[in-house]
Order: C-alpha cells, then structure tokens, then sequence
C-alpha cells in the first residue's frame, strides 16, 4: 500500500510540474517554467500576515518552490512546508491551545486538579540544591513556561521529521530556518534534523523563551542574526526569482514602553532587508501598532497580509509567469499527508534524573513493556508528569524506528531540587495583615514523598500546618496524607485601622487537630477525599463589665471530638482569588462524635457532656463569561446540621459556624454571621478592564435557618424558622500580577459593628484549613 502511495505521490509530482503554465508577459511571449522562493521575516505575532500573503499567492496560482524563514516567518514556513494550508494553519494560531502553548500556560483539560500543589498566600518561592540553589532561583529562566510548547511541537512536527527522513528538502515544499548560537556568535541554518526542534530555536526570543539545546549549543532567536534570510534562500536554492515578505518593525514612533519591546531592540542586531530587484521583489508590510505576543488579533492581521499581497498582485504577475492550478496543488498536498505517518511509541528513554526518577517518569508512559500508545495516552502521562510542579522542564521528543514509525519516545527531563522555602504575605489597612512562610519537601519516584510546613503569624491569626503524604501507584492520581494543624483567631467587637490596638478582645478560638486522609481524582477537574481526624478546640469568651454586668468573667469552651469526613470537589475556575470563568463545587458531608467541656467565670470546675452531629456543606462558585470585557458570578455557601445548642448565650454563638464575606470582617464577633445551619447567596458582576485589572461588585444575601438567641438569664434558645435576611456589599478593584494581587475595596454591612468600611490589601487572604467551620 505504501508503495502504491509512493507511486501517485510520484505522479501527482510530475502532473504538478507539467500543469505548471506560463502566463503570457507584457510582450505576448511564453517564459519558461520559474521557481520561487518564499522568504519570511521574523515579527512575533506581525507574522500571522504571512499566512495571508501566502493565501494570496495561492488564490493566484503563484508557484511557492521553497520557503525560508525566521522566527515567527519559521513557523509559517514549517507548517506550509509540512502541508498545512493557509486555512489550516490559520486554525492553529487562532485555537485555544496555540493560545495557552504562546503563553506558557498549562491547558487546564490536561491537568488533574488532584495533584496541583494547594494554594498558599506564597509570593516568592526558592528552590535549593545543585546549580539552580541560591537567589538566582528566584528568577525564572524565561517570561514563558516551556513546557505545554515542548509537548506541541512535537505532536505537530514530529510526523513530519519521519516521513522527510529528517531531510528538509523531502517536505512537502523544501524548507530552511535560521536561529542564532549566541555562545559562537553566528547564525545556525537548519536544513535537516528534528523539525519542531528546528523551529522552536528559530523563535526562542531571549528571557521571553527558554532556549533550545541542539547538538549541545543553546540556541535562540534567528532574528538576532538574521532576520530576513535571503541570502540564505539564495545559497541554498538559488530558485529564479525571489518574493520576500518583511513584517518587521520599522522606524515608526509607535509605543517601545513594553518591556519585549525593549528588549527587542535591545537584542536584535542589524539585518539586510533587502531583496536585489534583479533577484525578485520585496513586500514591506506596516504592522508597528501590533505588538509581538498579539495573537488574538490574529483575523485582523491575516486581512492586512492577504490585502497587501493583493495589491502588489499584478506586479508580481508581471515577473513571475509560472502558474500552479489549485487541483494540482491540492493533489500533491493531499498525497504528501497520505504517507505521513501515525504518531505511535513503542519505547521510552528518559535522561535527566536519577535511574529511579528516570524509570519513574517511564514508567507514567508505558505501564508494561509491550505496549504500544499513541499520543493521546502520551499526551496525558506527559500533563500528568508536570501537574505537580516537580518538573523544571522536560522535553520530548520522538524519534522514529523507522521511515514509517513506530517511534521511540526520548524525554530530558530536568527536575526540580527537594527543597522548596517561600514567602509570602497579606498586608492590609485593617489589623488581618499576616507573614507566611512554608517550606516543602518533595520528591519524584514510585512512592513520590510529599512533605511541608506552613506558618502564619499576624496580629490577629497564627497557625501552624504540617502535612506529609506519599503517592500511590494507581491508575488515577491517589495519595495517603496525614495533615495537623495548630491555630489562633482573635475577635473583636468591630473592624478597626492597621493602628487601632485598643479594642479588647470579644473571643479567642484555638484548634488543634491531626487528620488523616485517603484521596483520589474524580476526573481531571475532581477529587475525593476520605478522612478521619481527632480535634482539641479551645474557647474563650470574655465577658466584659458592663452597667448591668459590673463584673469581669472569661469562659472557657473546651471540645474533644472525633470526625469522619467525606469531601467532593470539582474546580475549573480560572483564577482562585478573582476568577471570571469556570466553576468550583464542593461538598463535604462528615459526622462527629466527642465530649464538651464548660467552665463558667474561670472556675476550676468543668460541666462535661457529650456531643454527637451530622453536617452537610455545600459551596459553589460559577462565573460565566459574557463579554470580552463582562464576567458575572454566582456564588453560594449552604450549612445543614443537626448540632444541638450549647447551654449558654455566648458559649453557642462561638461553637456555631461562622460565615465570613470578606477578609476584612474574619476577626469581627458578628452574632448576625453565626448560625449552626444557613445559606448564603452572592451575585458577582465583573468588569474586566484590561489583562491584569478588574472590578468587581458584590451583593450578597445571608440567610439563617434558626437564629441563636439568649434568654432573660443568658441562656441559648432557638428563634423563629428563617428569621431574617442579611444584606452585605462589597466593591473592589483588583490588580493582578503573576502572584500577586493587590485590591481597593469599600463594603458595607448592617451588622453591628460593621457598617462602612474602605481600605486597600496586597496579597492573598488564605488561612489554614479548620477542623471545624
């Protein structure tokens, strides 16, 4: 079969070569059949316009023979020279997934929330050992993470390598690319070898790209070099007549403010621009308002290549008289893709690790030697691998058995050193500011060790988290944990200035508790948890003089329960503190059972009583994106539990869950916000300003199923069923870069000691987890 299809793409050539016609020259005469050359200029996302200008070309009949190009002109030029029509390659620059690999970021569809490491307040983070130990590691090698672009271009190129033979000259249309071997000085031109590989060092801007490793030279931009490579068009292919396409910046006085910009002309040296008219002609296209990462306006930049093409059409004409006819054209593509091979793996070869990280990392491929798997099963063990953030890079490659495959799958991959310290903070005009400060230590092997430590310490909260859990080897992502967890909130009767140290503290809750848990992933965007943990909580309610209550009194709340603990979760939000699409759904259904000790004015005396209850909590975020420029959000938070009331007024109101709609309020005594069974509901409208500026409303409603209420002798008594309806507010301005955000917010609550409140926090707000709410 192969050689039958051998055979017509034979034919398809030669039908090709004689269906070339000649159109008739100025003067009536019939010119011998020409080859063209396509040169492409590097440009970033200014170089989408080549697409257009080849779509022309096409819709005229314009032969296209070779094609040379540089960095973003390179991937252009390799996807054509692969097969892919201009439609086709249109596709890839304007999907999802060309947007996530153009950015660094990890397609969340490939990921397993599961093993994403947990969200901490961290703002910096040092990674320590080896040669990346040190300050230095506080800096990343480039702007944009490398990974989800290694995995995709070896999923679009690597066929491609195999059916050429690694011989660029066998592609569907010959093809060479420059990059720039900054160590050597001097420009790289890749004729043959690993396409994707070829290609991505074309494109590697300095800091914005990790560089690509080729022959054991790091490679990088060819724009540095040589940006417009005629010359090599010409001693490579010496084709008849050259059309070169040039996109660019030039000399305008458009905006240099951005830092690629900068860096831009910092970098890139002085290329020749020029395509001698006795050699062909040059195409200069104005696209200076458009930065190099404008991929999204990618229609608009097609359109102003394919109509500057067009309009130099009848030009063009008049030099170049060989016409291509579209059947011929669209038959020797089709023939071309025909013998391109499946991507299917046979084998695996990791390096970069030690042997046991190695055979690790192997292993998440090929569970047993004689397997075989496509790229689909590649695909998800490579997203699995780089989830939890132990992977510094790891690149792949599959280099083919033979001409028609299978393939042998070889990754390098460099992993991250064990020991993790980070830093972090929320700092605020109100008294919740807070130090964080966590390290880890994490490891990559069949039983993978995860361990961390986690401290909080601000005016109003400490806490202590330490967890240690071990990976088990399961066809979906599952762990055994044990997590403990010490902590301290104090509250005060209102919410008051970063300055304001004069309240006297209403309560104070301690938690010490030891939990051990058994999950797994529900899917890609789920996970399930187990657990059974033991808790030791103290309360302390101080009971200031008053003039009904002259006298001074601190009681004390002591509780020592067992729980068992069910929790679901399903998370797809794009953002954890200020999302604008997705969802987040949880539900943990747990029952308890312990003792209750009371000790009323400090007495040395304690009442103790039994305590035993089921709850039910409900949580969801959704957030829909309506616009470009409009998000609206739906949140919800729903309590259901039959714990009975404590014996006292106060005693109940701090053993009752608490619901707190804003970091401001977390350390405020709110009787309003305390029921043992509520529902809350949110309404979120979002105006996205622009990529890292937000504002954002919230209306809120709290609902309590029963209220607390004191008698005359300061007893607990139940209210009314759903008593009433509290109403809270909330406007705020959010400012997000990388990992930190930093807000402007004013809210208002009818609470007692609430009200209207402004202020200004940079930060996120995440404390540790509660064995109770």
């Amino acid at each position: 079969m192969r050689h039958l299809l051998s055979l017509l793409s034979l034919l398809a050539v030669a039908f090709s070569a004689s269906a070339k016609n000649t159109a008739p020259a100025a003067t009536d005469s019939v010119a011998d059949s020409q080859s063209v050359g396509l040169v492409l200029s590097g440009g970033g996302a200014k170089g989408i316009a080549h697409i257009g200008v080849i779509q022309a070309l096409e819709d005229n009949n314009i032969p296209i023979d070779y094609i040379t190009g540089t960095s973003m002109g390179a991937i252009v030029g390799g996807l054509y020279a692969c097969g892919y029509t201009p439609a086709e390659m249109l596709d890839v620059i304007r999907s999802q997934e060309f947007a996530y690999w153009s950015t660094g970021t990890i397609d969340p569809k490939l990921t397993y929330y599961f093993m994403e490491p947990p969200v901490t307040p961290t703002i910096l983070k040092l990674n320590l050992g080896g040669d990346q130990s040190g300050l230095t590691s506080l800096l990343p090698s480039a702007l944009i993470n490398p990974l989800p672009m290694n995995f995709a271009f070896m999923e679009l190129f690597a066929p491609f390598t195999a059916q050429c033979e690694a011989d660029f000259n066998k592609l569907f249309v010959p093809f060479r690319c420059v990059a720039s071997n900054v160590d050597k000085k001097h420009k790289t031109v890749f004729s043959s070898g690993q396409i994707g590989d070829a290609i991505r060092a074309s494109m590697t801007f300095p800091l914005v790209f990790h560089p690509i490793e080729v022959d054991g030279d790091r490679l990088y931009d060819g724009g540095i070099y040589d940006n417009f490579p005629v010359d090599v068009m010409d001693d490579t292919f010496a084709p008849d007549f050259v059309f070169g396409v040039d996109v660019s910046a030039g000399n305008s006085d458009g905006d240099d403010s951005s830092m690629i910009a900068q860096l831009e002309n910092m970098i890139m040296q002085h290329s020749d621009y020029n395509v001698p008219p006795r050699r062909g002609m040059k195409l200069r296209i104005d696209l200076d308002r458009f930065g190099l990462l404008d991929f999204d306006k990618a229609n608009e930049i097609y359109r102003i290549g394919y109509d500057h093409a067009v309009a130099v059409m009848d030009s063009l004409k008049m030099r170049v008289h060989t016409r291509v006819p579209a059947e011929s054209r669209k038959l020797r593509r089709e023939v071309f893709k025909s013998l391109t091979p499946e991507l299917v793996f046979d084998s695996v070869k990791v390096t970069g690790g030690h042997a046991d990280q190695n055979a690790f990392i192997a292993s998440r491929f090929m569970r047993h030697s004689t397997d075989t798997f496509g790229v689909i099963k590649a695909r998800d063990a490579y997203y699995r691998l780089i989830t939890p953030g132990k992977l510094r890079n790891l690149m792949p490659t599959a280099v083919p058995d033979g001409p028609g495959g299978p393939f042998t799958l070889r990754l390098k991959a460099t992993i991250q050193k064990p020991l993790d310290l980070g830093i972090g903070s929320y700092l605020t005009t109100s008294t919740n500011s807070m130090l964080f400060l966590s390290a880890a230590y994490r490891t990559m092997s069949f039983s993978s060790l995860d361990m961390s430590l986690n401290g909080w310490l601000g005016q109003n909260y400490v806490a202590v988290q330490g967890r240690a859990g071990i990976s088990l080897l399961r066809n979906m992502p599952t762990s055994l944990s044990i997590t403990g967890v010490a902590s301290r909130q104090k509250y005060f009767p209102n919410d008051r200035l970063i300055f304001q140290n004069s309240e006297s503290t209403v309560a104070t809750k301690d938690e010490f508790y030891a939990r051990v848990a058994y999950g797994t992933a529900a899917g890609r965007n789920g996970k399930f948890e187990f657990s059974v943990g033991y808790g030791h909580l103290a309360d302390k309610y101080y009971n200031r003089p008053s003039a009904t209550n002259p006298a001074y009194r601190r009681d004390d709340i002591t509780q020592n329960l067992g729980q068992a603990r069910a929790f679901f979760e399903h998370y797809t939000l794009n953002d954890h503190n200020s999302p604008t699409a997705g969802a987040q759904y949880s539900i943990s259904a747990f029952g308890v059972l312990g003792y209750h000790y009371f000790t009323f004015g400090g007495n040395t005396g304690s009442a103790r009583a039994r305590r035993a209850w089921a709850q039910i909590e409900f949580k969801s975020r959704n957030y829909w994106s309506l616009s470009p420029k409009i998000s609206l959000g739906l949140e919800t938070d729903v309590i259901a539990s039959n714990r009975k009331l404590l014996h006292y007024y106060h005693e109940s109101l701090l053993d009752a869950p608490v619901y707190d709609p804003c970091p401001s309020l977390t350390d405020v005594f709110l009787p309003e916000y305390r029921a043992y069974s509520f529902a809350n509901g949110s309404f979120v409208p979002v105006w996205k300003i622009g990529s890292f500026l937000q504002l954002r409303g919230y209306a809120e409603a709290f609902v309590p199923l029963r209220d607390i209420q004191a008698d005359k002798a300061g007893l607990a008594c139940w209210s009314n069923w759903l008593p009433r309806v509290e109403f809270f507010g909330r406007l705020e301005a959010v400012a997000t870069v990388k990992s930190t955000t930093v807000k402007a917010f004013g809210y208002y609550s009818g609470a007692h000691g609430a009200g209207w409140n402004f202020g200004i926090s940079l930060g996120a707000y995440i404390r540790a987890p509660r064995f109770l709410r």
